[in-house]
């Protein structure tokens, strides 16, 4: 079946909103940012953004915005910026708007930015993200008191709702997750390492996807390829979370077509499903960052 996910981030989203109405706390959440120069990576980022300044309008937490394209001249220069903005005492938590477009070197060559570097910039007490390589280790290692990733939780919530036997098992379970990135890929597979769950992550096209993707029995997938996981590569029972974003014909669709519906337990929309999920989640973070009790 595909889920309804709008329901239960709306919910979420009146938790925080009561949450942070009655704390009576000014709560701020910076975003960093760097425009690309590309007309569609711009529209994509700019679409991401849009999710996070609506949702913070309707929690009641302030969303301020720092573009640093003017700091990509070196790597040097752009974490000393970020620092700087995270240093901000009326910050109470800061995200970097993932991926950074390359830096620009005085001789008009480019290199990739060193990412992890960057999102280490942010102190890990203000990371909502759960990005910064300390953050990232607390979690991994099962600390009761780490934040948890905002995608990781968005899944959690899903799975608790929906399929409280599979998270209550995950030790059982097999996850492959297609896509290499930083917010979902690594992520995903952090929360495999600290359930000691059986996982096959980084699977991009190219590879025999559906030899793994067939005995899965969760697939998260979010390589931005329309129509990448099709009926067959799915087994009857499972649990699909898609975090694709790509449009074709002018519509917005995600890597799983949905005809997978019809065989698994559950399959989230796009749009309107894990997106804006997370982002609900990256707020729940915020609100309990500046001790929100939800």
């Amino acid at each position: 079946m595909i889920l309804d996910c709008k329901k239960i981030s709306d919910e979420l989203r009146e938790k925080i909103r009561q949450g942070v109405a009655s704390s009576k706390k000014e709560i701020r959440l910076a975003i960093i940012k760097a425009r690309h120069n590309d007309t569609v990576k711009d529209m994509q980022m700019e679409a991401f953004l849009k999710q996070k300044r609506v949702c913070g309008k309707e929690v009641g937490i302030e969303v301020r915005e720092y573009d640093v394209s003017d700091f990509l001249g070196s790597q040097k220069m752009l974490e000393k910026r970020v620092s700087e903005i995270a240093r901000i005492s009326e910050n109470d938590a800061v995200i970097i708007q993932l991926p950074l477009p390359p830096i620009k070197k005085p001789d008009d060559t480019q290199a990739l930015v060193n990412t992890q570097a960057v999102l280490n910039s942010v102190p890990p007490k203000k990371d909502a993200d759960v990005l910064h390589a300390e953050s990232c280790g607390r979690y991994e290692a099962g600390s009761a008191t780490a934040l948890v990733p905002p995608v990781v939780g968005a899944m959690e919530e899903i799975l608790k709702r929906e399929a409280p036997d599979i998270l209550a098992n995950l030790h059982a379970k097999t996850i492959v997750v297609v896509g290499q990135g930083l917010v979902i890929g690594r992520q995903v597979n952090r929360w495999s390492i600290r359930h000691g769950v059986l996982s096959f992550s980084g699977l991009r096209e190219g590879n025999d996807v559906g030899y793994y993707t067939r005995v899965a029995d969760i697939i998260v997938s979010g390589v931005g390829k329309a129509g990448l996981l099709t009926a067959d590569m799915v087994k009857d029972g499972a649990v699909i979370f898609d975090f694709g974003f790509s449009k074709e014909t002018g519509m917005v669709c995600g890597d799983v077509e949905k005809t997978a519906a019809e065989k698994a337990r559950l399959l989230t929309p796009v749009p309107g499903g894990m997106g804006p999920l997370a982002v609900s989640m990256l707020f729940w973070n915020v609100a309990r960052i500046r001790g929100v009790v939800l």
